[in-house]
């Protein structure tokens, strides 16, 4: 999604939940447009000082706009988060999660449409035998990262 169309989106997300479009919230949202894997709160919160956003304001404006849609929450089993945009205003994508040092890095490239065809195939599977209406899916890949591997 280009700039402009990102920032018309999430204005009207942010006006249907009641919020304004204040400088602080389109300089999180800057924030995580340019970032390339989702963020930790300490990777957004050592951003958000270069960025001028008041660490005191940082977590309402996070909580605000995921309840307006705009920022994901991403649980990993291994008890550590990190927040991205929703996939409707970034590209679909995957996730490689290094379980000994916790980063998160996008996935996408080559291979991911033989990845969709086979999930799309599960997932008109899903709906024809469990009668389940499929919204979206999320898949992430767990193991250990170049860095951690080599130590």
């Amino acid at each position: 999604m280009d700039e402009s169309a990102l920032v018309e989106e999430v204005g009207h997300r942010l006006a249907r939940a009641g919020l304004r479009w204040t400088a602080g919230r389109r300089a999180v949202v800057d924030i995580f447009e340019s970032a390339q894997a989702p963020l930790s709160m300490q990777d957004l919160q050592d951003r958000a000082r270069a960025a001028r956003v008041p660490l005191s304001s940082l977590y309402r404006i996070v909580s605000d706009l995921i309840g307006a849609n705009v920022l994901v929450k991403l649980e990993f089993e291994e008890g550590f988060a990190r927040f991205e945009l929703v996939e409707e205003l970034a590209k679909h994508h995957h996730h490689l999660v290094c379980v000994e040092c916790g980063t998160v890095e996008d996935f996408e490239g080559p291979g991911l449409p033989d990845l969709e065809r086979a999930v799309d195939d599960a997932m008109r599977s899903i709906v024809r035998r469990h009668r389940f209406a499929v919204r979206n899916h999320r898949l992430d890949f767990f193991g250990t990262c170049a860095a951690c591997a080599g130590a």
